[in-house]
């Protein structure tokens, strides 16, 4: 989120960028984006993930919070706020601490000698400005090593080896309308607010033309599935000697084909993931699910599809861009994070946000005013996709 590419990403979407480069001498030693919002005569800014530079070198770090502290005044800024990708814990699914990071830890407490506002241990997708929790997936070794490193319920879906002959594919420009489609549906039933079109499709366009940008369909021809479940609601039909578990099974498929033949459609788009990559790093950033015929498993094949290219390509890791800090069944976010943990990731906490205030007083009232504002949009998004 440091490049010039994500700066090109940032404008289309109307948004003002600041591309600022730090120097000793000739020498760069740090860069950083920084994203203008407009409120009123004022502003804010924003630093995805942080400046470029080495964390480690505190002098460095109190020089540059000092000239950014400049600009943003010089800019009529409220505020910057920065989120720096720098891990704080691997966490146990109960949230308890796995593997620490004081040396990240300590830069919480630097940062506020810098007079730095940290966000504190914000837990939900509203609370941050990025996911300030996610799960990352290690590719290394074959795709045996993949399938291997998965939860047992994942490897018995994976194991089967797309029995219904799913059709998962890197697509092209044209395909945002499928990923649309699923996102549609997914800010239908989670109740999100929802981008137009034109954002996931300068989205996609910008990154491919750099290099750093794939979009995955999975999509379903119902005819020849409809065929398959026949033939096995036929044999088992047939056989008078059948099991208690050949009755669950029947009685299994002939729901899930009853599904199958509501569908008017003969082709659906079951899940899509638009995915941002640099270097030896993926991420998916923009992922929509069909809410039908999820019994097809299209999420899973299409999310182990970017798992074996990102290691045919040579990644250290893929992730899965965002994951909330409670987890705890019956919790919002509770069903999609235990599906990215069954591909064997690390639950992983960053250190989190903080706000460099230029105007206190001025901040804190307008800072309350454009939370109610974003909670009407939520609530008309909501009531808008519900209508429809």
């Amino acid at each position: 989120m440091q490049t010039s590419a994500w700066a090109e990403v940032s404008r289309a979407r109307g948004q003002k960028t600041h591309q600022l480069g730090f120097y000793e001498g000739d020498a760069l030693k740090a860069t950083a984006l920084l994203l203008e919002k407009k409120i009123g005569p004022f502003s804010s800014f924003y630093c995805p993930r942080g400046m470029a530079c080495d964390y480690s070198d505190k002098e460095l770090l109190a020089s540059i919070l000092k000239l950014l502290k400049s600009y943003i005044r010089k800019n009529n800024g409220l505020y910057l706020r920065f989120d720096p990708d720098l891990l704080w814990h691997v966490l146990n699914q109960d949230n308890s601490i796995r593997e620490d990071h004081p040396e990240n830890e300590e830069l919480i407490r630097f940062f506020e000698s810098q007079g730095c506002k940290w966000r504190g241990r914000t837990m939900s997708f509203r609370e941050m400005s990025n996911p300030r929790f996610t799960v990352r997936t290690p590719v290394a070794g074959d795709e045996k090593a993949l399938i291997k490193q998965c939860h047992n319920t994942m490897r018995r879906v994976l194991n089967k080896h797309n029995p219904y002959h799913l059709n998962v594919y890197k697509g092209n420009e044209e395909d945002v309308r499928y990923y649309y489609e699923t996102m549609q549906a997914t800010a239908k039933s989670k109740d999100i607010l929802l981008e137009p079109y034109s954002f996931f499709e300068d989205f996609y366009k910008i990154l491919h033309e750099h290099g750093m940008a794939d979009i995955w369909v999975c999509r379903a021809e119902l005819a020849p599935i409809r065929k398959i479940y026949e033939d096995q609601i036929t044999a088992l039909e047939q056989n008078m000697n059948r099991s208690e578990d050949q009755d669950r099974q029947l009685k299994r498929l002939l729901s899930e084909k009853e599904q199958l033949d509501e569908v008017k459609e003969e082709g659906v788009t079951l899940s899509s993931i638009i995915c941002a990559k640099l270097k030896d790093k993926v991420w998916t950033v923009h992922i929509g699910n069909n809410d039908i015929l999820r019994f097809l498993h299209g999420s899973h094949e299409i999310y182990f599809a970017v798992l074996k290219d990102a290691q045919a390509n040579n990644a250290v890791w893929v992730d899965f861009f965002g994951t909330e800090g409670e987890v705890k069944p019956g919790t919002d976010g509770y069903g999609i994070h235990q599906f990215k943990m069954l591909f064997g990731g690390d639950y992983d906490e960053f250190i989190g946000e903080f706000d460099l205030v230029t105007k206190p007083v001025i901040n804190t009232v307008i800072s309350k005013l454009l939370y109610y504002r974003r909670r009407y949009l939520i609530h008309r998004s909501v009531k808008e996709n519900h209508g429809k």
